[in-house]
């Protein structure tokens, strides 16, 4: 069974077909060897240098902020509201709820994963994953009862089964490209029947296209045929990465929902504000987690009414995938991985900072640290420190200089685990990669871990 929705949005259809809410906020990153990580050049950083911030505030000022969105009632999928309303928990429209679902895709996995959960039929407990940044973490939310997936976690105890867990492997500042490599240690070691995915730190462009196909690849091609949902957030002024994360959804026909295309014709039509379901510009607030919970409790829902259960079919290996699955096999590696070889550690030793990334490699001083690896490709997750003490590590491959990372943020809104793409090849062989912290000020470096496919 595939597309379950037509009879539903067929009620709602008031106008031409919707042709989708892209972000007119896409900065590309074609190159990869620019000292910038994903984390660093989106959302994450909105409240410390981010000029886009102040380009999203004036246009919001003037409440025609989202110039990705079609005007109110132009070919939307559902009409917007007749008049203007101030966000509350409980009154998202249908007509939002109906927008919201961006792709519908093939619900196969998800209907029966969810009425085997609620039918008790497999006798075991159903394993859902939200894989994600801040947002899926629960930044925003005044307490960890609004945040979306805690209420999502309460809605299926009280409408589908007692007999789950829910794991939320959110990390903050994070984007796809790091999500790809630890998707397997982060969601797959807990054999998800069903996983979400959410990522508004991408930028909507080819390269985030490229990480979401690998990892969507990834996650279908799991031995339990797990259902796979794409959840699309929105920043203010209507920023998105939803038309790359859609593209690599439409391949595999995997459902897209987006909270952007609930949301953003409401703002233009006036009825609303970002502000309203956002302090930041970022993250939804307690009103906006709860939007975003019954953005995705709406479809779940739609799925158990269905009156058939699908059979669930293994992934089709032989779908061509059209970014050439560039992170096939992707994976973090550290100091705790017999793939990672120290040949000279210098004055580097064994340890980092942050909680999620403890297993990494650090230095005080000028040094040199020399690793061998086999890879592709080579991403590093190095600490951006607000101390002022962070300096810039010369990174090169087999000898060569391949880019500078600067692991200073001082003045920033927090340290945190950063992540760049250093290195990309055609062919999987053995190289020689060595970090070097020169003589100057600042002589502190963290390398968190290295991210190889």
């Amino acid at each position: 069974m595939k597309k379950i929705f037509a009879m539903t949005l067929a009620l709602l259809l008031t106008g031409a077909m919707f042709v989708g809410c892209g972000s007119t906020d896409s900065s590309s990153k074609s190159d990869t060897k620019n000292d910038t990580s994903a984390a660093e050049s989106k959302a994450e950083e909105s409240t410390a240098e981010e000029s886009k911030a102040e380009e999203s505030k004036a246009a919001e000022e003037s409440k025609a902020d989202d110039t990705s969105a079609p005007a109110a009632d132009d070919g939307l999928k559902a009409p917007v509201a007749d008049a203007a309303f101030t966000p509350d928990f409980d009154n998202i429209t249908e007509n939002m709820l109906a927008r919201s679902i961006h792709a519908a895709g093939n619900t196969d996995r998800l209907v029966a994963k969810l009425k085997a959960a609620k039918e008790g039929t497999d006798k075991k407990l159903t394993q859902i994953a939200f894989l994600g940044d801040s947002i899926t973490a629960g930044s925003g939310a005044t307490n960890s009862k609004y945040q979306y997936v805690k209420q999502f976690d309460n809605w299926f105890k009280d409408n589908v089964s007692v007999l789950y867990k829910v794991t939320n492997a959110g990390i903050g500042a994070t984007d796809s490209y790091l999500g790809v490599h630890r998707v397997d240690k982060d969601v797959f070691s807990v054999e998800p029947d069903i996983i979400f995915i959410e990522f508004i730190n991408d930028s909507d462009d080819e390269f985030y296209q490229t990480t979401m196909d690998s990892l969507i690849r990834k996650c279908l091609a799991q031995p339990n045929n797990p259902a796979v949902v794409l959840i699309e957030m929105s920043l203010k002024g209507g920023g998105n990465c939803q038309t790359a994360h859609s593209t690599a959804a439409a391949t595999y026909d995997v459902p897209v929902l987006s909270y952007h295309d609930a949301i953003a014709p409401e703002i233009e039509a006036g009825n609303f504000t970002f502000d309203d379901l956002s302090k930041d510009g970022t993250h939804p607030n307690n009103v906006g987690h709860t939007w975003v919970a019954k953005i995705i409790e709406n479809f779940c829902q739609q799925c158990m009414n269905s009156d058939t259960t699908p059979e669930v079919k293994p992934f089709d290996s032989t779908i061509e995938s059209p970014t050439g699955d560039k992170y096939a096999g992707s994976r973090v590696v550290d100091n705790q991985s017999e793939e990672v070889k120290v040949t000279d550690a210098g004055e580097w030793l064994d340890v980092s900072t942050p909680w999620n990334f403890q297993n990494g490699w650090s230095v005080g001083k000028p040094s040199t640290i020399t690793f061998e690896m086999e890879f592709k490709n080579l991403g590093m997750v190095y600490y951006k420190d607000v101390t002022g003490k962070a300096g810039i590590a010369n990174v090169a491959v087999d000898g060569e200089e391949v880019m500078k990372v600067d692991g200073d943020f001082t003045g920033g809104w927090g340290s945190y685990a950063a992540n760049v793409e250093c290195y990309s090849s055609d062919e999987v062989k053995k190289h020689t990669v060595t970090v070097t912290i020169p003589e100057g000020d600042k002589v502190q470096f963290e390398v968190l871990a290295w991210l190889i496919s």
